[in-house]
């Protein structure tokens, strides 16, 4: 019968860590799939205006002030910007899209033994994607700041420059602040800590079951925390830590 219970706990506990996984790897694709749609609108209407600007005439800049045509060549570097970083940031969303659908759903023994390394690298390459949408918003900023100056009169273009001058700083103070208050950038360690009647030991990543599953280091954990007991005979937490099925009573 306490077999049957150990039994039973494994398999609860290896079932509760995969919903675990599984929310953690869902989490990560749908902050990939709430960046693509931006990086789209972004190419997009980027596309659109370089068509557009380069349907203007040379008598088209030259009719126009000073600053029309030295604005049209800062457009365009703009938006070669804005359009690039776009494609990278669609690119990579994209892939990490699909990899953490396969991750989430048929993941292989091996990965699911690489999961810390597996969420350590999408977040890794989402604050990348994240660099590349904030130099695509400055990018879609300074194109548009130029297509006013080539379009517009002049005192529309100083007003529409100093209006984009003033909020800009604004929505950046607005994001490094939440920032700083509800991101700790501290990951939750995936250890947990094994107390016996003398001391505590840290395991590095929580597995119980198969040894094939864990980890070379998560072995190591495992085999030195069973040997401190060795001398002491078989206990509930030694028995459940290191479970072979079928488990031995």
């Amino acid at each position: 019968m306490l077999t049957a219970e150990k039994q039973l706990l494994d398999a609860n506990l290896r079932n509760e860590l995969q919903l675990l996984r599984k929310l953690e790897l869902k989490m990560l694709v749908d902050r990939y799939s709430n960046a693509i749609p931006a990086a789209t609108l972004i190419a997009g209407f980027t596309f659109t205006g370089l068509v557009e600007m380069n349907l203007l005439t040379n008598d088209d800049l030259n009719t126009g002030g000073p600053w029309v045509r030295p604005a049209s060549n800062v457009f365009h570097l703009f938006a070669a910007v804005a359009l690039a970083t776009s494609i990278y940031a669609m690119a990579v969303c994209s892939v990490a899209m699909v990899l953490g659908q396969r991750l989430t759903v048929q993941a292989t023994a091996q990965l699911t033994s690489k999961h810390e390394a597996n969420v350590r690298e999408l977040s890794r390459k989402f604050v990348f994607v994240l660099l590349a949408l904030a130099f695509a918003l400055i990018g879609v900023i300074g194109a548009g700041i130029c297509t006013i100056w080539v379009r517009a009169d002049g005192g529309i273009s100083i007003a529409s420059t100093v209006l984009v001058a003033l909020l800009l700083p604004t929505a950046t103070y607005s994001i490094v602040t939440m920032n700083n208050r509800l991101n700790d950038s501290v990951p939750e360690p995936g250890a947990i800590n094994l107390r016996t009647d003398a001391q505590t030991m840290k395991v590095s990543e929580f597995r119980i079951g198969d040894q094939a599953s864990i980890p070379a280091s998560g072995r190591r954990d495992v085999d030195a925390a069973v040997r401190q007991q060795a001398g002491q005979g078989p206990t509930e937490a030694s028995s459940l830590l290191k479970c072979m099925p079928p488990c031995a009573a």
